[in-house]
């Protein structure tokens, strides 16, 4: 993913999560312009921004190598195997969850 990917998603996330800039901007210590900015279709933040960013989306960087993850179209018989990573991707692409329910107990 290249930088303005990683911006795209994280705009993604503050709408799915219905978090306002001027939340973000509390959450991660960034003026309200800067989160703006940074989640502009032009934005070019720095990295240190964008860690904050991550951060107050509830959310975690990790880096891979290129390609990891990828399937191999040749390879026959091919299955992806679960990753934390590929976990995360697809947690950051969808609405958060809300509160976990207990399972109903069931008496005896």
């Amino acid at each position: 993913m290249n930088k303005q990917g990683l911006i795209t998603a994280l705009a993604a996330r503050r709408e799915v999560a219905g978090i306002s800039n001027a939340e973000i901007a509390l959450r991660s210590g960034l003026t309200e312009r800067s989160v703006r900015n940074a989640l502009s279709l032009r934005g070019n933040p720095q990295l240190s921004s964008l860690l904050a960013l991550v951060d107050a989306l509830g959310l975690e960087l990790q880096l891979a190598p290129k390609g990891f993850g990828e399937p191999a179209a040749t390879e026959p018989g091919y299955r992806p195997v679960t990753t934390r990573i590929g976990q995360a991707v697809a947690q950051a692409s969808s609405p958060p969850l809300g509160p976990r329910r207990a399972p109903p107990s069931s008496s005896s």
